[in-house]
């Protein structure tokens, strides 16, 4: 019994070092909490915010921002639905003074993790709804990152509470809007004066391209403090036989 013992805490304390190893990186069902966005002069100029080059001039300028602020926030493993009445990822916000939303139509799932914050996300379920239109921006990247991948980058590890910021890019590929580039951004907190850079046209451009905000993780299953607890259990009734 004392040699049975031993083996099952060794197995379940090496479970829990496995568990609490796994959970230093992004768990599959986290949740990303976006910044809430900050103005000047109506214009944003830090916090979450999506990007629309409306004027089609192949830019995304300052007056083309338009700031988001979580709601459920961004949540891994699941589609994200949504309504203006009933939003889900994030509050309504104003385009064009008309009221619209994110939402996913497919799971944002994780397609690669270093476990030391990098993190690549399979973007191609998102969209936008607005003024009567299901907009998708799944694909066609024009920044940095590949069709549909998100690029997440955390300050240590992308565990629970981790910092983040997000890099991601798309264009409208039918429908309306067909041509028209979005782009996820945030200035990383920087000063006002060194978000902005005058272009070749002399207008002043958001040099910022990440969305920032903290990690949630789900609360670990009640079941592991179940079997920790029988482990106990099971530790204290040896001991009683012994004696």
């Amino acid at each position: 019994m004392k040699k049975i013992t031993k083996s099952l805490l060794f197995v379940g304390a090496s479970s829990m070092v496995m568990m609490t190893a796994a959970e230093a990186a992004l768990l599959s069902t986290a949740t990303l909490n976006f910044d809430a966005p900050v103005y000047l002069d109506g214009v944003v100029v830090s916090g979450s915010n999506f990007g629309i080059d409306f004027n089609n001039n192949g830019s995304i300028e300052l007056i083309e921002r338009t700031g988001i602020t979580s709601n459920d926030g961004l949540t891994l493993g699941t589609a994200q639905p949504g309504s203006i009445t009933n939003p889900g990822i994030d509050q309504p916000w104003l385009f064009f003074g008309i009221e619209g939303i994110h939402k996913t139509t497919s799971p944002i799932t994780i397609l690669s993790d270093d476990g030391a914050g990098n993190v690549e996300l399979d973007f191609s379920g998102l969209s936008v709804s607005w003024n009567g239109n299901e907009v998708g921006l799944g694909g066609s990247a024009w920044g940095s990152n590949s069709d549909g991948v998100a690029q997440l980058t955390c300050s240590t590890d992308c565990s629970d509470g981790d910092a983040f910021s997000l890099f991601y890019t798309a264009t409208v590929t039918e429908g309306a809007f067909i041509g028209v580039r979005y782009r996820l951004g945030f200035d990383s907190g920087a000063p006002i004066l060194a978000a902005l850079a005058v272009d070749d046209t002399g207008s002043a451009e958001d040099l910022g391209v990440t969305a920032t905000g903290t990690i949630s993780a789900v609360p670990v299953p009640a079941a592991v403090w179940l079997f920790g607890s029988g482990l106990i259990g099971l530790a204290g009734l040896a001991r009683r036989k012994k004696a």
